[in-house]
């Protein structure tokens, strides 16, 4: 009964612990992440896109930052920004002459990188999408669908709630027939 009560403790321990020691570090224990911070994903022609980071780059240092798309018509733009104390940039992009597309933000600053991609739409088509993705009746959605309904849900946890009264059960007898 103790072999059986240690391993179960074990598995327990295993099945909490492991995650928990796998996400125990973060940020500048692995080495620098990945930005990725562009708002809006996805916007129309002549409204501003957002590119961000926080703590990334090195602070007080110089990013060069240049937009590139394979939209006919379309040059490589540069520019570049200093990041701040703590290696913080934020960068607004006017999408006013930029033709429909989708465009790649790729940021650098020495051996480091950086790189999101962003679609810029027609009016027409921005609002279209707008509409569909906020009216289910049109096949979007307002909430993502993550995949997961639930409806198993309860009868796992009946499942899991008999099994543990079984397991119960048989031990309350046992200890009563030792007795």
């Amino acid at each position: 009964m103790k072999r059986t009560l240690s391993a179960a403790a074990l598995v327990l321990l295993a099945v909490v612990a492991l995650p928990t020691a796998a996400n125990a570090l973060e940020g500048d224990s692995y080495g620098p992440g990945s930005c990725n911070s562009i708002t809006p994903a996805s916007v129309a022609r002549g409204a501003a896109v957002s590119y961000s980071c926080s703590d990334f780059w090195a602070a007080n240092q110089t990013v060069s930052i240049t937009i590139e798309s394979s939209a006919a018509g379309v040059s490589a733009r540069t520019l570049s920004t200093v990041a701040g104390e703590t290696g913080d940039i934020q960068v607004s992009i006017d999408t006013a002459a930029d033709p429909a597309g989708t465009y790649t933000l790729t940021a650098t600053q020495g051996a480091v990188t950086d790189s999101s991609d962003f679609t810029v739409l027609d009016p027409a088509d921005a609002a279209a999408a707008a509409a569909s993705a906020s009216d289910p009746s049109a096949g979007g959605n307002a909430l993502a669908d993550t995949g997961f309904a639930g409806t198993a849900l309860p009868w796992v946890a009946g499942g899991l709630l008999a099994f543990g009264a079984a397991a119960l059960g048989t031990v309350v007898v046992r200890r009563r027939q030792q007795a």
